[in-house]
């Protein structure tokens, strides 16, 4: 099977509006993916506008060249159906991938979104808008790099190729101005590019439900903060992402790279509480992924059935604990430092025989004397300044330990202030859900009471319009009268005018037809007067062909028909007979021949062929 000059090997995906293939380019021998558009899936209605955005996705992207955008390589149709050439992708879209419940290390997470703003970016600064940025579009290759698909929503500046006050894309990831069906710019894809990053952090979108449901909360309702749902995390990326996701575009990045910087920014500065590596049951892990977070020492497995509960805010509450560990590791470091300068100061009180050499004799008589207790003394010192260094190092370590365990119990008492936080917020929902039940009876019985109320004060204007019917009945009815007749007036009078308007209307156009009919006849009456003379001159093409035109004028007319037989008789064809031919529903009348030819040729006038 072939689509253009490209192989089809095989199918590798179908969308709600295409197919793709994998194919080869037998040219460049190169292996590709084909596009393909599905038309019979469309109403005949929307074939044009489908084909516009198809056609609008091959445009877009193929004026971009970066390293994290598909590559379009051609666009063209094969028997009626509209097709796009594009580089291969070995990988998986990353919808696919966040759908089998996995959650990246931090530092992947960076990645990604590095590469994702960096192709927004360059699509940026080119003008173009991507305006369905979602994982879906997005591929993970199988080197680990990005790359950003799918343009066919895009808005390129200066075209007329945009759906003015259309509603397109994604809902999970549309901005509020996508809603309203505002005009949007870059700034719409940096919220899209938000609501991606705090789906990579958190596991979870944003915003769910039904499209309605979605789309008042994308509007009125400010997401709860990546940090609750994923404890490892700090406010830091709240910010970030409150920022990313402004309701208003002015208060969100005002550029992609803005957006990227920042993002590296947060992740430079420490942004994880905890040093530790969490996996939850049914995440990839870290290795899986060709990045490791750094654990600490006493790393810790935690599985999703023990997670603790979220705490709302786990920055600044956990700054206590960190400052009692800096604290403790400071000074174990004094200590150690200390104990090593001991054990070099004893050392360094050795003797050296560098140093100035005394008498021999005294020499020996001192290595007799004392040469045992000099060996012990040193001996003495050694052991001395490494027993203290231990023991400092002990210290140093007794003190890291319990500021790991008051970081833990701190991390403990957060959870556990944060599960009776929950407790307390779950109390009041429910109490408020209580309050607005009770609202909501109140209102019903407020609503039946009125009900009440109207039917009563209905039946009373009822009784009333009775009375007075019977009272005035008569003058009523003479007053509804005068009012169907100027009613009935009026109508006639407006009937009158639209029948002199069709009046009007209906002899101009006879008038019109009449005055065709003379321009026709008078037309007529000079080629017929045209061809007598012609005849008289003896000319006998210009009689025939002027009697031709009568006969087009008015096809059987009994003039015309006899003057150009006895044009025929009198100046008959040099020895040839007249040949009247029906070619392809048409009579083929020979008219004269072109005396300047030496080949004789014959003119010809094509008339309407009619069997009777």
């Amino acid at each position: 099977m072939k689509i253009g000059k490209y192989e089809i090997r095989r199918q590798i995906g179908r969308g709600a509006m295409g197919v793709v293939y994998e194919a080869f380019d037998p040219v460049i021998e190169r292996r590709v993916a084909v596009k393909t558009l599905r038309l019979e899936l469309f109403e005949s209605s929307q074939i044009a506008d489908v084909r516009t955005r198809f056609k609008r996705e091959a445009q877009s992207a193929g004026q971009l060249a970066h390293p994290h955008i598909v590559t379009v390589y051609d666009y063209g149709e094969h028997e009626g159906t509209p097709y796009i050439v594009m580089e291969f992708l070995a990988g998986n879209e990353l919808s696919r991938i966040l759908g089998r419940g996995a959650r990246l290390p931090l530092s992947e997470v960076v990645r990604l979104m590095t590469q994702l703003l960096g192709a927004l970016t360059y699509a940026h600064e080119r003008k173009v808008v991507h305006r369905d940025v979602k994982p879906g579009n997005i591929f993970i290759l199988d080197d680990g790099s990005l790359k950003v698909v799918d343009f066919g929503l895009a808005h390129v500046e200066a075209s007329n190729l945009t759906d003015t006050g259309a509603l397109l894309g994604t809902p999970a990831y549309m901005s509020p101005e996508q809603f309203l069906a505002l005009p949007i710019d870059e700034r719409s894809d940096i919220f899209s590019a938000g609501v991606i990053l705090y789906e990579l952090l958190t596991g979870d979108k944003p915003f769910t439900g039904s499209v309605t449901s979605i789309m008042q909360k994308v509007l009125r309702q400010e997401p709860i903060e990546p940090s609750v749902l994923n404890p490892t995390i700090s406010t830091t990326w709240d910010t970030v992402i409150k920022r990313a996701m402004a309701k208003k575009p002015d208060a969100r990045f005002q550029s992609a790279r803005q957006f990227s910087e920042t993002i590296k920014q947060a992740f430079a500065k420490g942004a994880l509480n905890v040093s530790v590596e969490v996996t939850f049951a049914g995440d990839k892990t870290a290795d899986q992924w060709g990045e490791t977070l750094r654990p600490s020492p006493d790393k810790q497995q935690v599985s999703k059935a023990q997670r603790p509960v979220p705490p709302v805010s786990a920055g600044p509450e956990i700054e206590p604990a960190r400052s009692s560990s800096r604290k403790g590791l400071a000074i174990a470091t004094v200590a150690v430092a200390v104990a090593v300068g001991a054990a070099t100061f004893y050392l360094s009180q050795r003797p050296r025989d560098d140093l100035a050499k005394p008498d021999p004799a005294a020499m020996k008589a001192q290595k007799d004397d004392g040469a045992a207790a000099k060996a012990a003394a040193e001996r003495a010192a050694v052991d001395k300044a490494a027993a203290d260094a231990k023991a400092a190092a002990d210290k140093a370590a007794q003190e890291a330990k319990v500021a790991q365990e008051s970081l833990a119990q701190e991390k403990a008492a957060q959870a556990n202030k944060a599960a009776e936080k929950a407790l307390a917020e779950k109390i009041a929902a429910e109490k408020a859900a209580k309050e607005k039940t009770a609202a909501e009876v109140t209102r019903l019985e407020r609503l039946r009471a009125e009900k009440a109320d109207a039917e009563r004060i209905a039946k009373e204007t009822e009784r009333k319009r009775k009375e007075d019917e019977k009272t005035g009945l008569a003058e009523l009815e003479k007053k509804r009268q005068e009012v169907e007749q100027t009613r009935i007036a009026e109508e006639n009078k407006t009937q009158e005018a639209a029948r002199l308007v069709e009046l009007q209307r209906q002899r101009q156009e006879e008038e019109a037809k009449k005055r065709a009919a003379e321009e026709k006849r008078t037309k007529y009456d000079v080629l017929i007067a045209e061809a007598k003379q012609a005849m008289n001159n003896k000319d006998k093409k210009l009689a025939i062909n002027k009697y031709n035109e009568a006969l087009i004028l008015f096809p059987g007319d009994a003039v015309a028909n006899s003057g150009v037989k006895e044009a025929e008789k009198q100046f008959p064809w040099k020895g040839r007979n007249l040949a009247l031919m029906r070619e392809g529903g048409k009579l083929s009348i020979p008219v004269g021949e072109d005396p300047a030819s030496t080949l004789g040729v014959r003119h010809t006038m094509n008339l309407p062929w009619k069997d009777q």
